[in-house]
């Protein structure tokens, strides 16, 4: 392992198992770990759905979008796009709350204060979803979040009947839930959806998202890929974690990237959207590759 710190147990998936860091009243810790870990797919991810507001408010006529972040832990996307921060500012102002020793009441009403007090950059209502009880509430608690639900639709949970957290949502997005979360999931948000919202989504090269994509089209959705590039996530904690990802790369007949290969969990972009908009206007033509963050195949 690169540091002591680093967990040794592998999830499901086969990553290491950072349950511990969504579990806590604040995200303290969850900045800490990841930020040893070079986790970074929040901003390599940023001008991507910049990219994609822009042509849904330009296809359908909108302006304030309703924003559905699957596996939203704290917030971290609606910081980003809502507010234009960095996650350096982030990582900087919770390990100066871990050094000034403040309780979590302390840390919630600070950044309560804070995110109250900053422009918001996008018109965005961000609504977030996560199976982390503790992290949906702080988000909510302090503003980054217009609202929230602790669910796992994976497990069937039901949607509670007729929750404003999902009438009207304009777009569904995740930057690390696949893997975790299935069709099943992504379906249950759209039936439940009173418009067809697009699905963007940052799916790690391990796995395939072919089951969400054939299971969308029945509901006359396609599904896009950005060719040609690819994004970092994080770093792989150890061998254990990299031997893994590698084999299951293998398992479904993907060689790695050079990316993956020196280290570094990778992540393709694929929006799904309903057949008429995406023959109308082609994801290519949507997103400047040239300025992307990411990593060319």
């Amino acid at each position: 392992m690169p540091d002591g710190s680093a967990p040794e147990t592998l999830d499901k998936t086969g990553k290491s198992d950072f349950n511990a860091i969504y579990s806590a009243p604040d995200p303290r810790k969850y900045f800490n770990t990841l930020r040893r870990h070079g986790y970074v797919i929040p901003e390599s991810a940023y001008q991507v759905f910049s990219s994609i507001y822009k042509a849904y408010r330009k296809q359908r006529g909108a302006h304030r979008l309703r924003v559905i972040d699957v596996g939203c832990s704290y917030g971290i996307n609606a910081a980003l796009q809502k507010y234009g921060l960095s996650l350096s500012e982030l990582e900087a102002r919770y390990a100066a709350f871990a050094a000034e020793g403040l309780s979590s009441d302390e840390v919630l009403e600070r950044d309560r204060n804070w995110f109250a007090s900053r422009p918001v950059i996008n018109d965005l209502v961000f609504t977030g979803l996560d199976s982390a009880a503790p992290a949906i509430d702080y988000a909510v608690r302090t503003g980054l979040l217009d609202c929230g639900l602790s669910t796992n639709l994976e497990a069937g949970e039901p949607l509670p009947q007729g929750w404003s957290g999902l009438g009207g949502a304009d777009l569904v997005i995740s930057t690390g839930a696949i893997g975790y979360v299935t069709e099943k999931t992504f379906q249950t948000l759209a039936d439940a959806a009173q418009a067809r919202p697009w699905i963007a989504s940052f799916c790690l090269r391990q796995f395939d998202i072919t089951p969400i994509a054939r299971a969308m089209t029945s509901r006359g959705y396609v599904a896009e890929k950005l060719e040609g590039r690819v994004f970092p996530q994080r770093r792989f904690t150890g061998p254990k974690e990299r031997d893994g990802a590698l084999g299951r790369l293998a398992e479904i007949g993907r060689d790695a990237t050079a990316l993956e290969e020196s280290g570094w969990y990778a992540a393709e972009f694929y929006l799904l959207r309903p057949k008429e908009e995406a023959e109308s206007a082609p994801l290519d033509g949507l997103v400047d590759t040239a300025t992307l963050p990411a990593a060319k195949l």
